[in-house]
């Protein structure tokens, strides 16, 4: 059974031709890239400055952005605010939406590309339409504050991680159930006549051959759990329970914003995003576009 499986993985892999572009075009192509990444660095390096300049540098005019002396007072009075606690926080918060997005996006998916049922149709239909809902979670912030302030929920551990899960699992279930798409049925018939159930066909050969989907799928949860902001500043007030986005606007006060140590929490704050991007990105990749090729 193995061995099939590993043979099944390659036969579907396909190369996608390199489109050659004429030298002008290629020219434009790469100077427009070139221009959309440095549209999208300055901020980043406009903060990590900002982040390490003092008070006096903060406000000297006329501003500099190079000539002044680094200091990470910012960084300082950031980790003694408990910011550390609130980045511990939100890992378990993300961590467990990825956990409980992919237990359940898993075998639903198999439910729905390997079985007929009763309404697999409409709930599918149900599924995709919940995708723009799962994308502006805000949209139904007003419906879950009245039904979890009614429960006495509001302030609850997993409070934020429930709502996080509901947000990101129809996404979850249309990435994973694409790529499960182009897993032969034949596998799953093999099993069956080995003696295998449903259950040892999506452990042993289904979750094998879907690890890039859900790897995706783990990825785009973490992340859309971790830069959430309006429905963590309406459900928990506590601040032990508060995740990243919600502290770093605690930083700016009534009488102004705090740029320092804004800036400071911002960059702590984008620095588990950026490593996963740079370590997974490939993996996002591969399972973003794995189910749209079939053969």
């Amino acid at each position: 059974m193995t061995s099939s499986i590993d043979a099944a993985a390659p036969s579907r892999r396909t190369r996608a031709r390199r489109v050659k572009l004429p030298p002008a075009w290629a020219i434009a192509v790469s100077l427009l890239f070139a221009l959309l990444c440095v549209v999208n660095l300055l901020p980043v390096i406009w903060g990590i400055l900002t982040s390490l300049k003092s008070q006096e540098d903060l406000f000297r005019y006329p501003p500099t952005l190079l000539d002044f002396t680094p200091t990470l007072e910012n960084y300082e009075r950031v980790i003694t605010s408990g910011f550390l606690g609130t980045l511990q926080v939100t890992i378990l918060y993300a961590c467990g939406t990825v956990l409980a997005t992919l237990a359940l996006a898993l075998p639903a998916a198999y439910a729905f590309d390997r079985f007929e049922f009763p309404l697999r149709s409409t709930l599918l239909l149900l599924v995709v339409a919940s995708i723009p809902l799962s994308l502006g979670a805000a949209a139904l912030l007003i419906p879950n504050y009245i039904f979890f302030t009614r429960l006495g929920l509001t302030n609850a551990w997993f409070t934020l991680p429930l709502i996080y899960t509901a947000n990101q699992l129809p996404m979850a279930i249309w990435i994973v159930k694409g790529t499960l798409e182009t897993i032969p049925r034949e596998l799953d018939e093999a099993a069956l006549i080995d003696g295998s159930d449903h259950f040892g066909i999506l452990w042993r050969i289904i979750l094998p051959l879907s690890r890039p989907a859900l790897g995706a799928a783990g990825v785009l949860a973490f992340v859309g759990s971790w830069n959430e902001f309006v429905v963590s500043s309406v459900m928990v007030d506590n601040p032990a329970l508060r995740p990243v986005q919600p502290a770093i606007y605690n930083f700016i006060g009534y009488f102004g914003r705090e740029w320092g140590p804004l800036t400071a929490a911002a960059m702590m704050g984008i620095v588990p995003i950026l490593l996963i991007f740079i370590l997974l990105g490939r993996q996002i990749v591969s399972g973003l576009t794995r189910g749209s090729v079939k053969g």
